[in-house]
């Protein structure tokens, strides 16, 4: 794929035939084929980022924990989009794996989400895609005669070993070391090294190919320099790992809500997810933060609505001793796009902060469930009223490496009844710290409590209060 300067038209450089070749491949693609094209850097960039769209959806989606019934009308929108012209699908697709193959999060994230893109195009296709594409990627697979079946009588063995099928299924044949999953979940026949798998389980077989294919070609790719034709483009895939695609809709009814100031930014730790907390609760104990820290805690805070004069008021006050205006100030101006290039940087999302260097000694920034120990995590959760068995759940996530759902659960059980209250948009709950923020915010206007006392003694939100009580030191 070559990269070439920004075209007045918009149209596709694609030779002629190269569409339909790579169709007839496969009603489904499964991206064997690098595209030999040539691409402006207008569609390399838009086509990635419609992609990444569509793959966040999915994680969002999955985060949520929406039912499978309704990702349709969530996810059509975007799919028509990408789908509109099949080689947008088949570019988009190359680029992110540019953009995904730097670092092992990276590739778990991108194949996670390609995998699910694919298991939802499979179950959404003509009748005959997933055999086709079955085909493609296990050539060895043989379906097995009705007849073959009856008089080999192995079809009372199948229909034992795999319970729900009917007796007229179709059955594929495979060596069983290509379904080891099935095979370990005890959901097929295994006999003389094969593998006897009913249609119904091929979108299994598929899915496993092309994830172990997939990971395979991120590997190899991540140590591959970059050729003359993508250099341009490098800023781009170095940063696009990071956007947070879906529209920040926290800071839409944040205002109405809350008034962040200097003087009670301690009050709302309560509202923060853990990845702010821990920088909150280490700024009040060690009355300073190291560079990443203050760069993540800084935008945050600025994304949740502290004005630029309140973020100076606050952290000269808790910089105790280290002569804040001179030495640290300009880094708050600068955050606020009033010194150097002027930009307005946002907020990190839970992408940049999972992906960000992992904190040094006396360093507090990063995601703790990616970051830290499971007993740093507990014991952060304990600090802020989460008792042992609430935990369980979220160190269950985080030792499964789902360090967002982790977040979720953590949401979660602060805030009890939270999917059955209308009021409270939990949208990009998993996807961006100042989401977790709003949420928790709307949450605690819609119980009636808005910032007072109505809170009981018991609920984690009121032993956070005594937490922070506890670790107040005046300056």
């Amino acid at each position: 794929m070559n990269v070439v300067k920004s075209k007045s038209s918009r149209s596709s450089s694609l030779p002629r035939g190269v569409k339909s070749e790579v169709q007839v491949a496969s009603k489904v693609n499964l991206y064997q084929e690098i595209p030999n094209i040539e691409v402006s850097l207008d569609d390399f960039e838009e086509f990635a980022l419609d992609r990444l769209k569509v793959l966040k959806m999915f994680e969002l989606l999955k985060l949520r924990h929406i039912d499978s019934s309704q990702y349709k009308k969530h996810l059509d929108p975007l799919l028509n989009r990408l789908n509109k012209d099949y080689t947008k699908d088949w570019i988009s697709h190359f680029v992110l794996r540019l953009a995904y193959c730097r670092t092992e999060d990276l590739r778990r994230w991108f194949l996670t989400q390609e995998v699910a893109l694919l298991k939802w195009r499979l179950g959404h296709s003509a009748a005959g895609s997933t055999t086709e594409a079955l085909a493609s990627v296990l050539p060895e697979a043989k379906l097995i005669p009705q007849k073959e079946l009856e008089a080999s009588k192995l079809m009372p063995l199948i229909l034992a070993a795999t319970p729900g099928i009917k007796i007229d299924t179709k059955i594929y044949q495979v060596p069983f070391t290509h379904a080891l999953d099935l095979v370990q979940h005890r959901q097929v026949l295994v006999r003389r090294g094969m593998a006897y798998i009913p249609e119904s389980k091929l979108v299994n077989l598929v899915t496993a190919r092309f994830r172990a294919s997939l990971s395979r070609q991120l590997v190899l790719l991540s140590s591959v320099p970059a050729t003359p034709g993508l250099q341009r483009t490098q800023g781009f895939l170095k940063n696009v790992a990071t956007i947070h695609a879906i529209k920040d809709e926290f800071r839409s009814n944040l205002d109405s809500l809350m008034d962040l100031t200097a003087t009670n930014v301690p009050d709302h730790i309560k509202h923060m997810p853990l990845c702010m907390a821990q920088l909150q609760m280490a700024l009040q104990k060690e009355k300073h933060l190291k560079h990443w820290g203050r760069l993540q805690y800084g935008l945050f805070l600025k994304g949740a609505g502290l004005s630029l004069e309140d973020a100076l008021a606050y952290f000269e006050r808790m910089f105790v001793g280290k002569g804040f205006t001179k030495a640290y100030a300009y880094n708050w101006r600068h955050m606020y796009g009033r010194e150097g290039k002027r930009a307005n940087y946002p907020p990190y999302s839970c992408s940049k902060v999972i992906s960000s260097n992992a904190p040094n000694a006396n360093e507090h920034h990063g995601c703790p469930y990616k970051h830290g120990t499971v007993q740093e995590v507990s014991s952060m959760l304990a600090r802020l009223g989460v008792n042992a068995q609430q935990q369980k759940g979220i160190i269950a996530q985080q030792l499964s490496h789902n360090y967002q759902l982790a977040c979720v659960e953590h949401f979660k059980v602060t805030h009890p009844g939270v999917d059955s209250n209308q009021q409270v948009s939990t949208d990009n709950l998993g996807n961006h710290p100042n989401a977790w923020f709003s949420a928790s915010v709307a949450y605690e206007k819609a119980m009636g409590g808005g910032g007072s006392d109505k809170e009981t003694a018991n609920t984690p939100a009121s032993k956070q209060r005594e937490t922070i009580k506890s670790m107040e030191v005046s300056p």
